[in-house]
């Protein structure tokens, strides 16, 4: 029996087998769009199924740059596979962008097909970008809107039972060019809950429609935060609870309230909500509210005070952490990221000085001690220096004083002297004139006596001539006329 039943097994098995019919591999050519502005993009695809090899290209031309390519594979397993291959082209004036295929296409199975086709895209002017920026609905699921939805009209207002935590807000728009942001899903808490739906236009023109959720609360407390009205949130289950705190409740105006306590720093926060909607943390001390920031770290998380820091050499600045309005202090002209602030530590309550690195965004530990004592020495050190230069200008003062003085001894003793050595001139002029007056008579007395003896001889030689010219009188007439002229004194004299 069981060899029966193995042979009619055997038989249907090779019937179905020899009914097998193996697809032959197929494509298909497609562009993303007929027709594209100037300016645009368009996509020519081809898929090719049923196939383990192929060899397929794509060719553009007409008005655009060029997007042509070619594939050339396989399937890598010899098993038939399906495969898409595209070019995406941008048009750079109006008219035709053609695509055109071509290649071929072969099934695990051996059997080849040619492939080939071709596309045409009509590229346009293209238009003026759209200025719709409207709804052409609105609505708060479950709820009616008050006043019924205009696409005119921007603010709207919506009243829900105490228990909502949640609402959805729909839109549609007017325009398929534009945009809308602001629809969806969202937490709400009592009190008003305001949400924003943008609209931007193809153009960029913005309109923005405002609806507000009011969770009903038929006991609020209201409380004045710097000349606002802000009321206390009277549940936590929408918040998120900051670091380092943990959930607790106070009682105020007799009421229970969420409040968040930080036992390191002994701060109390509770939640406060304006009439724009907007919820934030204030610190709760004894009926007085104070706007809770903090800034955190990769280290620390820091609740700053703002309380103004008096160090000698720093100077104030307003920046800004993690988009938080802080008052920070750089030291002189070194404004290079390193800022001086002053707060909490969350961690473990300390206050003090921290300073911030607005590159690492990171606190460490500032010792307002230490730069205190390093000004108190410097100080010092400065008073001692203008002790010493005023000793030492008052040194070079009396220096000067000195060498004016000695100037002053000099020039008199020069005076003295120059009116010694003209006196010494003088006297040796009047002995040098003196003594050319002398010699001017040595020279003229002598000048005389040469004369006188110049005329004696001349006298002399006149008589000699005539002596001889007279040689035939006697002498006693010569020797007479000698004795009379006076020749033998001359004679005697010289």
């Amino acid at each position: 029996m069981k060899r029966i039943k193995y042979i009619v097994f055997s038989f249907l098995v090779n019937i179905v087998t020899l009914g097998v019919v193996y697809a032959a591999p197929s494509y298909s050519f497609n562009v993303s769009s007929s027709q594209i502005e100037n300016g645009s993009k368009v996509t020519a695809s081809v898929t090719v199924k049923q196939t383990a090899a192929w060899n397929v290209k794509i060719t553009s031309a007409g008005n655009t740059s060029g997007c042509s390519n070619q594939w050339v594979g396989d399937s890598g397993t010899g098993a038939n596979a399906t495969k898409t291959f595209s070019v995406s082209c941008r048009a750079t004036s109006t008219g035709v962008i053609s695509f055109t295929l071509s290649g071929d296409i072969t099934s695990s199975d051996g059997t080849n097909s040619n492939i080939s086709g071709s596309k045409r895209v009509t590229v346009v002017e293209k238009r003026p970008d759209s200025t719709v920026n409207t709804l052409k609905s609105l609505s708060v699921s479950g709820y009616d809107l008050s006043p019924e939805f205009n696409e005119d009209t921007l603010e709207y207002s919506v009243s829900v039972p105490p228990t909502t935590t949640k609402v959805s807000i729909d839109a549609t728009r007017k325009d398929n060019a534009s945009k809308v942001e602001g629809t969806g899903e969202f937490e709400v808490n009592e009190g008003q809950n305001k949400f924003e739906i943008k609209v931007t236009a193809e153009s960029g023109a913005l309109r923005t429609y405002v609806v507000t959720i009011n969770v009903e609360d038929s006991n609020p407390i209201y409380v004045m935060v710097d000349n606002y009205e802000y009321s206390i949130l009277k549940t936590s289950r929408n918040l998120e609870i900051p670091s380092l705190y943990t959930e607790s409740t106070i009682n105020i105006d007799g009421n229970e309230v969420p409040c968040f306590k930080n036992e390191a720093s002994n701060i109390t926060l509770v939640a406060l909500k304006n009439s724009m909607g907007e919820v934030g943390f204030f610190i709760y001390d004894n009926g007085e509210y104070t706007k809770y920031i903090e800034l955190t770290g990769d280290n620390l998380i820091i609740y700053p005070s703002n309380e103004e820091i008096n160090i000698k050499n720093f100077i104030a600045k307003d920046i800004k952490i993690n988009d938080i309005d802080v008052k920070g202090y750089y030291y002189k002209d070194l404004d290079n990221g390193y800022y001086l602030i002053r707060g909490v530590n969350l961690s473990d309550g300390t206050r003090g000085y921290y300073l911030y690195n607005e590159v690492e965004k990171t606190f460490q530990t500032f010792d307002i001690d230490l730069i205190n004592k390093m000004n108190d020495d410097n100080s010092f050190y400065m008073y001692a220096l203008i002790g010493s230069a005023t000793l030492i200008f008052l040194c070079l003062i009396i220096i000067i004083a000195q060498l004016n003085s000695k100037r002053k001894i000099r020039r008199v003793i020069a005076s003295l002297e120059e009116k010694l050595n003209n006196k010494n001139i003088k006297d040796k002029k009047i002995n040098l004139d003196s003594k050319k007056e002398n010699k001017e008579k040595d020279k003229n007395k002598n000048k005389s006596r040469e004369d006188k003896e110049f005329l004696r001889d001349e006298e002399l030689d006149k008589l000699i001539d005539e002596a001889l010219d007279k040689k035939d009188n006697n002498e006693e007439k010569i020797e007479s006329k000698i004795e009379e002229t006076g020749v033998y004194n001359i004679l005697e004299d010289d």
